[in-house]
Order: structure tokens, then C-alpha cells, then sequence
């Protein structure tokens, strides 16, 4: 099932990537912009319309950065640099290195958008950065993007990108030895799919977290998933809630774009499609049960 992998072997490789951080500081040293007066910098991405995404990944997140950059004065990059991953895996275990990065890289670039409306869709924000920019006093409008878990499961695991194990399983996934998420006991033992099927799980109740958050705070936040966001007219109503569809705004020509748009297939798997067994997602199911025993009827009802 597992990789033979200890919780002592799973720390110290996760140790190993994180003191390498020096070579990719080095890499991402040109978008190190500290700010001279840091609270006019601040203010500035306050006066923005500002969104982001809580997302899986393997979800639709390329498709949602191009519609929203369809809306009129409205930058809306997919991944933008700096990468929130460069500093991702030091977040989870210190708040102050998520927010250093939001002010000395994220938030500057933000800052110097021209336009006043800016969309930083990557579905690494969800993982330690949201906290911290609200702490900056910075409330951005949320589109919680969803997908099937079983279908971004597969999705990762035929990209091989499996939280917890190897380079890029650590460079851009949360795992169960993360502080703060689903409990997954003896985690290490399971099977490459039961890890992405946790993580998915871990977004759909990560989601769900931040949205009671955000309502506490009288933020604003959309549920939306790739296949709704087909409908042009739920394509509108996106655009008016994230406050990016003036009402004298032309219509017909956001709605050819979105044709345009949904007509095409985005970071499409090149590889055949990995299996998984029924079985594999039972055992996760019991395991997160008894931590958040709302989520299996909450993925039923949204996904049928």
C-alpha cells in the first residue's frame, strides 16, 4: 500500500526540502520588493478588488483565471509570480513566513497591477496564506472552486503528484502530517491514491471552513465549480458577485469571449488515466469520519 516510509523518514525528507529553501530564495530574488512605506503599499491592494481561489488544483483553475480576465479592467493571472510555493511548506508550520512573503513578494506585485482589479487564481493560496492577509487587513473575495474529490484524486495522482511523498508532492500539496487539517492515522502506510483522496477531502472541509470565516467577517465568497461556470449566465452572475460586472457594462462581448473560452480544453492530463480500487477510498472515508462526520453527505449532495 504505502512507500515503506517511516513518520521519522516522511520528517526528515520534509526537513531536506525546506533547507534547500536557500536555492529557491536565490531563484525568486527578483521579485523581492520590500516596501519603503510599507501601510501606503497596503492600502493601495486594499483599495483593489482583490480575488483569489480555495481550490484542490486539477479543478479548473486555468479556465477561471481567463474568464475573469475577460471582465473589463481586470488583471487575472493563473500561477502568478512569485509562486506562492516557494514558501507554502514553511507556512504551514510558521504564520510569519507566509507573512513575510505577502509582503515582500505577493503583495508588492499586487500593488503595481495597473489595473484596479486583480484575480490571483493558484490553488497554493488556500494552503497558510489567507489567515495572514486578513490579519493584514486585506479581505479579498473568495471563489471557492470545486471539484469531484474522486476526480481530482485521479487527476493528481496521473500527474504523480502525491502529498507527502517526493519533491513535488511536498512542494505543492498539504499532507496529513500537516498542523491543522483532517486527521489520517498512520498515513504513511496508505496507498498513493488514498493520499490524494484525502487531500481532496482536506479542500472540501478547508472550504468549508473558510467560508464560515469569511461570513463571520462579512466577506464575500461564490460556490462554483468548472462545469457551472459553462453556463454564460452563471458566468455573469460570477462576474456581478466578485463585483467585476458594472451594470452598464456590455454584456455580449464578455459572452463571446466566454464562448471562446468553454470551447477549449485546459492542462488536459497527457497521460492515460490512473486507477484506483473502491476500497482505497472506504478506508479514507472511515478515517476522516469521526474528524468531520458532515463531509461524506456534503460530497454526495454537491457532486451526486
Amino acid at each position: 500500500m504505502g512507500t515503506g516510509f517511516g513518520p521519522l523518514q516522511v520528517m526528515l525528507r520534509e526537513q531536506l526540502f525546506v533547507l534547500n529553501q536557500r536555492r529557491r530564495l536565490h531563484r525568486i530574488a527578483r521579485y523581492w520588493h520590500p516596501s519603503v512605506d510599507p501601510t501606503a503599499m497596503l492600502e493601495t491592494v486594499r483599495r483593489k478588488t482583490l480575488i483569489v481561489t480555495v481550490s484542490a488544483g486539477r479543478s479548473g483553475t486555468t479556465y477561471l483565471a481567463h474568464l475573469l480576465a475577460a471582465f473589463p479592467q481586470t488583471t487575472s493571472l493563473h500561477e502568478a509570480a512569485p509562486h506562492y510555493a516557494f514558501f507554502m511548506r514553511q507556512a504551514q508550520h510558521s504564520p510569519a513566513a507566509a507573512r513575510r512573503f505577502l509582503l515582500e513578494y505577493k503583495l508588492p506585485c499586487i500593488a503595481a497591477a495597473p489595473t484596479p482589479r486583480y484575480a490571483d487564481i493558484s490553488h497554493l493560496f488556500c494552503k497558510g496564506f489567507l489567515e495572514p492577509l486578513l490579519e493584514l487587513g486585506i479581505v479579498p473575495r473568495v471563489v471557492m472552486l470545486r471539484r469531484d474529490p474522486r476526480l481530482v484524486a485521479r487527476s493528481w495522482l496521473t500527474r504523480r503528484v502525491i502529498p507527502g511523498r517526493w519533491k513535488r508532492g511536498l512542494k505543492l500539496h498539504l499532507h496529513p502530517g500537516d498542523p491543522g487539517v483532517l486527521p489520517f492515522a498512520k498515513w504513511w502506510r496508505a496507498s498513493d491514491y488514498q493520499l490524494c483522496f484525502w487531500y481532496a477531502l482536506e479542500i472540501e472541509r478547508r472550504q468549508r471552513a473558510y467560508g464560515m470565516l469569511l461570513d463571520g467577517i462579512g466577506g464575500t465568497w461564490i460556490d462554483v465549480t468548472p462545469e457551472e461556470l459553462h453556463d454564460p449566465q452563471r458566468f455573469l452572475t460570477m462576474g456581478r458577485q466578485l463585483s467585476l460586472l458594472d451594470d452598464d457594462t456590455p454584456t455580449a462581448p464578455l459572452l463571446e469571449r466566454h464562448r471562446e473560452l468553454s470551447s477549449v480544453l485546459h492542462k488536459v492530463n497527457t497521460r492515460p488515466p490512473a486507477s484506483w480500487l473502491p476500497e482505497e477510498e472506504e478506508a479514507v472515508w472511515e478515517a476522516v469520519a469521526p474528524h468531520a462526520p458532515w463531509l461524506r453527505q456534503e460530497v454526495a449532495r454537491r457532486y451526486g
